[in-house]
């Protein structure tokens, strides 16, 4: 039993997380079907768009070219650079200009005058040895064998010290040796004696190293040959003497030079050569050098250059920056554009659509780029405030394209600003083009103004300004041009689109005043009365007047329904109230079919759908209730299918249709009277809950009253009138007054008249 309770429980177990799993993968499922993802791939697909074509226009060309070459190509410097090739250079040429430490060697002269003297005193001691020999052999100048015995005995003294002169490498023959020790006169050997003393003495003034040996020992044979007392032997024996015995007494303190060398490249490479930004790195014709090739690889202009990892991640978290400014922009002031997945694209389109054209008209000019375009665009089919945080964005990033051309950035901020408020207040296309050619003559004022702080020439500020002119007025031609497709690929709406539909040759509006002539004048009126009052409130007006003028075309199907357009018997009397109710409620979903057959846009079909919202068919609801099935009457089944109002121009059409209706069938028009039946059905209106979903506020409702107050006074304004007449109104005035209860008398009529007609004509509900 307890195995199969944990198999049981471990089975319950399965299925929940296979359910938790199973929910979580359709929580996913939706949301990729979802209009949220949607937006959120086309914000990223926007975004990786954008950064592409920044990145690859704002990197620096680059070039094939290696040391050696002859450069076919003038490249500037983008930026300041250090040249470190030509630091490196002139740290080497310090380090080789400090001239060596030089140290002593201890004792070295010293050795030096003792070999010196051992050799002179080998030369003299060898002499005193030969007199000695013959002294001893009691020899003299007269005995017979006198020369031969002092040969001898000069010969043998002669190789002794040859033999030792050899040990002390004296490079010096046996025959110079002789010539010393045999033939010498004693004071020319003295002479030899104290000169070579004297030319060694020198010799411990100099520092002789072994760089300069060879130097200092010709040096030193040079006095000796010099010397006039002696004869070229003795000078030729000294030459032999001082190359023999001479060594260095100096050396190179190797550490202490390096430092010094060190310490002298250190001075140097703190010496920063600086190639300014569009300085001259290589002109046509140039010869390639080491150091202008190392520029250009630090500058990364070469094209076997690695990839600038650090400027392309600079660049794309700029881009994300901007991105994420005008979404944070987007939330809080345009949340509508923000929830339509049709304006996300529409934006979308116009951003990448700006990058691009910058992107390949950049490599002409920069002043040529239509960056106008993307706020004209923005500002005519979604929104003035967007456009101007747009075009603020795109000339920040358009900026690292253009190398941050001044002229260019002033003028896109200034004259790209001003476009949107002046293409924001244009309907009609000539006015579209007047805006280009002043935004062109403001761009150009700009440039002009900018070229005269950078101290340009007066051509290139001619040359500069006649650009932005015709870019001012190419970019509105090319927002005229492009606007159709706009409007038909995205199905958006615009002044210009409005003014088409407003126009009486439009078929619908054609049809309406030939099938359903009542219809067609109450819509007029209701345009008039809708676009005041938008007007008033801050509304988009001629929306709320085109809106207006379609809002009845349902009832084209069934025209003679409608009180309005009958001549003859109601049909209704002969319905019941239910079917009536069908028949008058069918006329918004007739409409809205008609508007999609005619291509009608969105913004005028939701004005269609939502004129009535969800209201009472209030005639037909009474005359239900009056029936002998009154207990089984709902009011829902009385009700249009909606829905409410979500806009401002919606629910003002709205209201201005329930307040023609009902003030067209008013007895007795007078203005007090009038006002009091436009507020009352406005308040009507409000306590039934329709507008609820539109962003009305009370104050708004009072300016709408006024409004509407404003037109019927245009309307029903006095006139003078024939005496007769007067005379006979005086008396009816007189009759009324007779009557005490004549106010309420007048008000219960108006109120029969007015539910009829709402139940005979759809607009004219009012509570």
């Amino acid at each position: 039993m307890g195995k199969k309770r944990l198999r049981k429980t471990r089975e319950s177990h399965n299925k929940i997380n296979q359910n938790h799993a199973g929910n979580k993968f359709k929580t996913i499922r939706q949301y990729l079907k979802s209009n949220n993802f949607y937006r959120l791939l086309i914000g990223l697909l926007t975004t990786l768009i954008v950064y592409v074509l920044i990145q690859s226009g704002a990197a620096p060309v680059k070039y094939d070219i290696k040391p050696g070459d002859i450069s076919n190509y003038d490249i500037t410097a983008p930026r300041d650079i250090e040249n470190y090739a030509k630091m490196e250079e002139n740290a080497r040429k310090a380090a080789e200009s400090v001239q060596p430490v030089i140290k002593r060697i201890e004792n070295a002269d010293y050795e030096l005058l003792n070999k010196a003297d051992e050799f002179i005193s080998g030369i003299e001691g060898a002499r005193l040895n030969v007199e000695k020999v013959l002294q001893e052999q009691g020899i003299g100048p007269g005995n017979r064998n006198y020369r031969e015995k002092l040969q001898e005995a000069q010969t043998l003294e002669t190789e002794k010290l040859w033999e030792k002169l050899q040990r002390m490498d004296f490079a010096i023959s046996q025959e110079q040796v002789f010539y010393l020790i045999a033939k010498v006169e004693k004071e020319q050997l003295e002479l030899f004696s104290k000169t070579t003393r004297n030319i060694l003495y020198n010799t411990m003034k100099e520092e002789i190293t072994e760089d300069n040996l060879e130097s200092k020992i010709i040096q030193f044979q040079n006095q000796f040959n010099n010397s006039a007392d002696l004869n070229l032997d003795l000078k030729n024996i000294g030459s032999l003497l001082i190359k023999s015995i001479l060594k260095p007494n100096s050396v190179i303190d190797i550490e202490l030079t390096e430092a010094k060398r060190e310490e002298a490249a250190q001075n140097a490479m703190s010496v920063k050569v600086i190639i300014k930004k569009g300085s001259r790195i290589l002109s046509i014709g140039d010869t390639v050098t080491e150091d202008k090739y190392r520029v250009l690889q630090d500058l990364n202009l070469i094209e076997t250059g690695k990839f600038d990892y650090s400027f392309a991640f600079g660049i794309f978290v700029v881009v994300l920056l901007a991105s994420a400014l005008v979404i944070v922009f987007m939330n809080y002031n345009c949340p509508d554009i923000v929830h339509s997945l049709n304006d996300i694209m529409v934006l979308s389109v116009i951003i990448v659509l700006t990058v691009l054209l910058a992107r390949v008209i950049n490599e002409f000019s920069a002043l040529l780029i239509p960056i106008f375009i993307a706020p004209m665009l923005i500002s005519i089919l979604l929104n003035v405030e967007l456009a101007i945080v747009v075009n603020f964005v795109l000339s920040v990033l358009l900026s690292f394209i253009t190398k941050t051309n001044t002229p260019f950035l002033y003028m896109s901020l200034i004259s790209g600003t001003l476009s949107a408020f002046i293409v924001s207040k244009a309907n009609q296309r000539s006015k579209l083009s007047l805006s280009g050619i002043f935004v062109g003559l403001i761009s150009a004022l700009t440039v002009i103004c900018i070229g005269l702080v950078e101290k340009a020439e007066i051509k290139t500020l001619l040359y500069n300004s006649l650009i932005v002119l015709i870019n001012g007025m190419v970019s509105i031609i090319f927002t005229i041009g492009i606007l159709p497709f706009m409007e038909i690929a995205f199905k958006v709406i615009t002044p210009l689109k409005l003014l088409e539909l407003a126009n009486p040759n439009q078929p619908l509006i054609k049809r309406l005043l030939i099938e359903a002539p009542g219809t067609y004048h109450h819509s007029l009126m209701v345009g008039n009365l809708a676009e005041v009052a938008t007007e008033a409130i801050g509304g988009n007006a001629l929306l709320a007047r085109v809106g207006a003028y379609y809002h009845d075309i349902g009832k084209l199907i069934r025209p003679n329904f409608f009180i309005e357009n009958q001549l003859s018997d109601n049909p209704h009397d002969k319905m019941s109230p239910n079917l009536s109710t069908l028949v008058i409620t069918s006329h918004v979903s007739d409409g809205v079919a008609l508007a999609q057959k005619y291509k009608i846009p969105m913004a005028i079909t939701n004005i269609i759908q939502q004129h009535h919202g969800d209201t009472i068919v209030a005639y037909f609801y009474h005359k239900a209730l009056k029936s002998s099935k009154g207990d089984l009457v709902k009011p829902a089944d009385f009700r249009y299918d909606g829905p409410k109002p979500g806009t401002k121009e919606a629910a003002v059409v709205m209201l201005a249709d329930s307040v023609e209706a009902a003030v067209r069938s008013m007895t007795e028009k007078t203005e007090g009277k009038i006002e009091g039946l436009v507020r009352k059905i406005i308040k009507d209106k409000l306590d039934d809950g329709q507008l609820d979903e539109c962003n009305l506020t009370l104050k708004d409702l009072n300016i709408i009253a006024k409004s509407f107050m404003q037109v019927f006074s245009g309307y029903f304004h006095g006139r003078e009138e024939y005496p007769e007449l007067h005379e006979k109104r005086r008396n009816i005035i007189n009759s009324y007054q007779d009557d005490e209860n004549k106010e309420e008398n007048e008000y219960n009529s108006l109120t029969q008249s007015r539910e009829k007609e709402e139940g005979c004509k759809y607009n004219g509900n009012i509570g």
